[in-house]
């Protein structure tokens, strides 16, 4: 199999379905619904770009380059997998921090399957061998833990009028202020304020300890993932059960892009990589089973 046609053909499905999902589960506010997507793709080309020039990783080539590194087929999936947890997270009805931290542990229980097949396929290659997971250094992980909260959190920001102070919104509140300013914001500082935030909490990541910490730290922290992950979507399934057809299209984002890297981890000879994944995404795997059930 081609890999650029098999990431690029990935990647636009799952933009494709989130596009999809946005414009029907946010019908009471499109264009918010899709500026959210496209300020994702945005925050994606550059937080890549800004990794890739800082000497980390870089990808393997593709017809279409943002600034001659970030292929394509990376932004688009990103579009994808934090939408879809993002939305997951806020079916669950959780508090505010839970539903923040719920989000990223969905996300990243994906990313600890994903990231091992597709570096081991040559898909990007991390520049500073000896990684103690698979070969990726713990900073890769510590990165895509920050990642959807240095998103999630300017996205919702909110000014509150009545208390005068700012809050964090639901997805849902911020589609209900149908104003030009919510969109104006939206567009023009949800990106910076992003990748600021990233950029600051995420420089503890450089430090030697943490960019590459021990394996047996490694392993609890993806353990710890997945049994968070898996624990709210259990005591809250009752949330996640589907209202609407396109209620399933998030889970079913999320099974896609895991179940092709498992198949194709299958079909190259990388079995042990594979099964592994099959175990990390026991929490999306869940959200679609619950999602299935009608309300």
């Amino acid at each position: 199999m081609d890999l650029e046609i098999f990431t690029i053909t990935t990647a636009v499905i799952l933009c494709g379905l989130a596009i999809i999902h946005a414009i029907f589960d946010g019908s009471s506010n499109r264009i918010q619904r899709l500026l959210m997507l496209a300020t994702l793709f945005i925050y994606g080309i550059f937080l890549e770009y800004i990794g890739i020039m800082s000497g980390h990783h870089y990808y393997a080539e593709e017809t279409v380059m943002f600034f001659e590194v970030v292929p394509l087929s990376i932004p688009l999936a990103w579009v994808g997998i934090i939408y879809s947890a993002m939305i997951i997270a806020e079916h669950l009805k959780l508090s505010l921090w839970m539903r923040i931290l719920t989000t990223t542990f969905i996300a990243l229980s994906l990313d600890w399957g994903m990231d091992p097949i597709s570096v081991d396929l040559g898909l990007w290659t991390w520049t500073h061998e000896g990684g103690s997971f698979f070969g990726i250094p713990s900073f890769n992980f510590t990165g895509w833990f920050l990642i959807p909260i240095a998103f999630l959190i300017p996205y919702n920001l909110n000014w509150s009028t009545e208390k005068k102070r700012l809050r964090i919104l639901t997805i849902r509140e911020i589609d209900n202020n149908d104003s030009m300013n919510r969109k104006i914001y939206t567009l023009f500082l949800v990106v910076p304020l992003g990748l600021i935030l990233m950029m600051g909490i995420g420089s503890i990541t450089l430090v030697p300890f943490f960019y590459n910490l021990p394996l047996v730290i490694v392993i609890i922290f993806e353990f710890l993932t997945i049994l968070i992950a898996s624990f709210m979507i259990i005591f809250n399934f009752q949330n996640l059960k589907r209202v609407n057809w396109y209620d399933l299209i998030p889970p079913i984002v999320l099974i896609y892009v895991a179940y092709s890297h498992i198949l194709l981890g299958f079909f190259t000879g990388q079995i042990v990589l594979s099964i592994h994944m099959i175990l990390t995404t026991f929490p999306l795997v869940l959200a679609l089973i619950f999602t299935l059930w009608k309300r």
